[in-house]
């Protein structure tokens, strides 16, 4: 039985007095959730000056203070509901509260993880059996070593598989990982895949393509892992310059097997004009079984949400779609500029914004609008979900930022502007089901921050993000909530 589920953050406050001293507080979690009976919990602190440390409940006991760490303890809760406390740690002028919950003695509680170890995030697998990221150490020489890990999430044991010298690999971004334990890694050094497995083994993804200029990217799996979708790129910046373009452009590709072939291309680009030199559409996510799968878009800024099904290709909410043909004028010289005005759903770079069967996309959805004077463009975005089997677009323009992900009976994640919130809504009537930490606590019974989910997966793990102040600034962080069975 775990002792408490923590938000471990690393969180930093600190201030200067008045001689330039400066008193701080660094604690190793900023929110707890324990058990019916619980701890102890060891809290783990660097602190100027000297801290001391208070409980606002008598139910939870403070021990064992040392100079870097005490514990916490929380006696057993008979009360029949669950119950709130605070610990504040302070340093002189510096201060810390951690938020403390306790379920009744007789919760199952679910099991929830930070990993703020993870420099870039983390990926789930589509079934919710793996999770993988990397973290950094640095060596003596100010170099620095990369660390891939892959946690088996029925047992949360962490396999480190690779470790690797900044001049070998740089495994930074996750980018999927299978059911089977196969992870994919966005590669700094060569801008293509590192792909890790269980047994640890370690190799870049070779092109699908060897004529192209750039790399091959895998971006998402099947469940089974047979097949892969992502891009490669097959124009370079310097080629399209001298073909009348602005910049590098990509395909998206699907793997089967391993054998690559190429998606085919909307025959007009999000504008509903013809495509520039060299177009570029990145296939992004797919479908468990591998029925449907979507990508972005990239001509100049746009981020147009396509998707493929049934052996076409379609632009994502076309029942929303709108166009109108504008003349902007060019405030530095007058000159007139014929612009397309869009209404339709875009996405960026997100890997999970389908359910698992396919039957809905997330996105978002983008209005232009000309400035006064018509010397510039607006476009205000707010979340969006796509039916792919009946071809209806459900708005939800009362939240700012964009839906990222969706259960195939229609449950909706939706993450804010700035990633520091998120809300669940059922798509199809339009009801919110509460802010992200509202609804986990209702369908886990456990506390977690302030976020949104990135998947949720058929076998209840949820993987989500946080956006923390950790003392150099304001971080996005992954975690995890999985059942006590799975």
């Amino acid at each position: 039985m775990l002792p408490a589920a923590c938000l471990a953050g690393l969180l930093f406050v600190g201030c200067t007095t008045e001689t330039t001293e400066t008193h701080y507080v660094k604690l190793s979690e900023v929110a707890c959730t324990f058990l019916g009976e619980g701890g102890p919990k060891v809290i783990t602190v660097e602190a100027n000056p000297g801290y001391e440390v208070s409980s606002s409940a008598s139910w939870l006991k403070v021990g064992d203070e040392g100079a870097s760490s005490f514990s916490l303890t929380a006696d057993a809760n008979d009360s029949g509901s669950e119950r709130v406390a605070e610990v504040t740690v302070t340093a002189g002028e510096a201060s810390v509260v951690i938020s403390v919950n306790q379920l009744p003695s007789d919760s199952e509680m679910a099991h929830y993880r930070l990993l703020n170890k993870f420099n870039y995030g983390a990926v789930v697998s589509p079934n919710g059996r793996y999770a993988g990221g990397s973290y950094q150490t640095r060596n003596n020489d100010d170099t620095y070593n990369y660390h891939v890990v892959i946690i088996d999430l029925e047992t949360e044991e962490w396999h480190e598989v690779g470790e690797f010298h900044s001049n070998q690999y740089k495994p930074t971004i996750p980018s999927c990982i299978t059911d089977d334990g196969t992870l994919f890694f966005a590669e700094y050094n060569t801008y293509g895949n590192l792909v890790s497995t269980l047994s640890g083994d370690n190799y870049l993804l070779e092109k699908a393509y060897p004529d192209w200029i750039g790399e091959s990217n895998v971006e998402a799996t099947t469940a089974d892992g047979t097949v892969w979708v992502g891009y490669q790129q097959w124009m370079n910046t310097d080629d399209a310059v001298a073909a009348g373009d602005d910049g590098g452009h990509y395909m998206p590709i699907k793997w089967t097997n391993g054998e690559p072939e190429i998606l085919s291309i909307p025959e007009k680009n999000y504008r509903n004009e013809p495509w520039p030199t060299g177009r570029s559409v990145m296939a992004r996510g797919v479908s468990y079984d591998g029925s449907v799968i979507y990508g972005s878009a990239w001509d100049n800024t746009n981020q147009g949400m396509v998707y493929w099904k049934d052996g076409e290709v379609h632009w994502a909410g076309e029942d929303i779609r709108e166009f109108e043909e504008v003349t902007l004028i060019r405030q530095e010289d007058g000159k007139e500029i014929p612009f397309t005005l869009t209404k339709g759903l875009m996405v960026y770079a997100e890997r999970t914004n389908i359910s698992p069967n396919g039957r809905w996309l997330c996105a978002a959805y983008a209005v232009d609008t000309a400035t006064e004077g018509m010397h510039d463009v607006i476009t205000s975005k707010c979340p969006a979900f796509f039916n792919t089997e009946t071809g209806k677009t459900y708005i939800f323009d009362e939240y700012s930022g964009s839906a990222r992900s969706a259960t195939d009976d229609g449950i909706g994640f939706i993450v804010n502007s700035g990633g520091a919130s998120g809300y669940v809504v059922d798509i199809e009537s339009g009801t919110q089901l509460g802010t992200t930490e509202q609804w986990i606590h209702d369908n886990y019974g456990i506390t977690v921050p302030a976020g949104f989910i990135q998947r949720l997966c058929p076998n209840g793990v949820a993987l989500g993000y946080s956006v923390m102040d950790v003392g150099a600034g304001l971080l996005s962080v992954a975690w995890y909530v999985r059942p006590t069975e799975m």
